[in-house]
């Protein structure tokens, strides 16, 4: 197993500004807001609270699951009840358990390339073997393009919309088509919905809500990381038919005894503040065409406007070819060491000639951010000069 590549750039970032140096970053998937004072005061009254200085319940605090499970039930259309929940370490450790409650040593589980490297890395780690699945030009998964890798060992897909690195919403018919496909060859559906606040579309739907029947076969995952900005907290869950939270139960239980007690405390006040996530919402959808304008503004690349997300995924084969440079690495190499911005390469996500860039900061960070790169990235003095030329003539 390899260290995931995000974390890579954003700690050689962490290293230069240590140094003194002036460096933006654009690399980790998180955002740049402080957690809201009344998740923060609940954590403080929580601390105080002489109950939460002792172990807890290993499936998670009751009513952080209850509140959950109505959560997932507003989302999917269907009841889910506290026993249907496990409180995780972050959504990325929910998706372990749900990995290891799955599949056996060897076992195929299915994930969508371009996408984030940590569905890979979960599987990996259970003892699975992941297998990269092409999207469409949209970056949307097919019953067909899953179809042509699915082997006899295929045992689930990890299913991400909104996706990263790319935003993908995908449509009620393309997860229908999904659906229809995996309980046709009793495939299980692993729902990563962290990003399901970020729709600026406006089309995003569970899986569950447009295929119902899928509900035995499938795990939702989730968590307050990114729509309450509190990756730092590590609350996660999955919701899950009884043998899945079983294992996972009993996985935590033999592992980290439970998630600390004060953080599912913190957790339980963020479901109830619904005006974070939806002025986060407000906020991205006006940085994601701020970024997106500017980056079609640079010769050589070629950004689409994301679904969802807070991530912008641009082409920049076109600058890769102009500057001599082989990949998008060697590009955010320079980019961090020229204009102290560091951004993500596609090969971190398998797609070469893209960069993921993150726009879940604040304004002037942006917009800094933006002027750098149209400095860094802008004609060269020769060029500026011939094209002055080219111009007078």
């Amino acid at each position: 197993m390899t260290d995931n590549p995000i974390f890579a750039v954003a700690a050689k970032a962490e290293a230069l500004r240590a140094q003194g140096a002036d460096v933006i970053s654009l690399a980790a998937g998180e955002p740049r807001a402080a957690t809201s004072t009344v998740v923060v005061e609940a954590a403080v009254d929580a601390l105080r609270d002489p109950a939460t200085h002792h172990y807890g319940t290993a499936q998670g605090d009751p009513a952080l699951r209850a509140s959950v499970a109505r959560t997932v039930a507003e989302e999917t259309g269907l009841v889910w009840i506290a026993d249907d929940v496990q409180i995780a370490l972050g959504a990325k450790h929910a998706l372990f358990l749900a990995a290891q409650a799955l599949i056996e040593a060897g076992d195929e589980v299915l994930v969508t390339a371009p996408g984030w490297p940590g569905h890979a890395e979960v599987v990996t780690a259970a003892g699975g073997v992941a297998v990269p699945v092409a999207t469409d030009e949209e970056f949307r998964i097919s019953a067909e393009a899953l179809d042509n890798c699915r082997t006899p060992r295929t045992r689930a897909v990890i299913l991400s919309s909104p996706g990263n690195p790319t935003g993908a919403v995908h449509t009620d018919s393309r997860l229908q088509q999904i659906a229809e496909w995996a309980e046709r060859h009793g495939i299980w559906v692993v729902s990563d919905n962290i990003y399901r606040a970020f729709d600026y579309t406006g089309t995003y739907r569970s899986i569950l809500r447009v295929a119902p029947q899928l509900r035995g076969r499938t795990v939702v995952v989730s968590g307050v990381s990114k729509e309450h900005a509190m990756t730092g907290w590590r609350v996660g869950w999955l919701a899950a038919p009884p043998e899945i939270i079983a294992s996972a139960r009993l996985h935590v239980s033999r592992t980290i005894t439970h998630v600390p007690t004060v953080n599912q405390r913190a957790a339980l006040a963020a479901l109830s503040d619904t005006g974070t996530p939806v002025r986060a919402a407000r906020d991205y959808r006006r940085r994601r065409t701020l970024l997106v304008e500017a980056l079609n503004g640079i010769d050589g690349i070629n950004c689409p406007l994301p679904d969802g997300g807070m991530f912008a995924f641009p082409d920049v084969s076109g600058v890769l070819r102009d500057r001599g440079w082989t990949s998008s690495a060697d590009l955010a190499a320079w980019l961090l060491d020229t204009a102290r911005l560091a951004v993500v390469p596609g090969e971190a996500f398998n797609a070469p000639g893209r960069i993921r860039v993150c726009f879940a900061v604040d304004d002037e960070t942006l917009i800094t951010a933006i002027e750098r790169l149209r400095t860094a990235l802008g004609p060269t003095e020769h060029e500026a000069a011939a094209q002055q030329l080219e111009e007078a003539r």
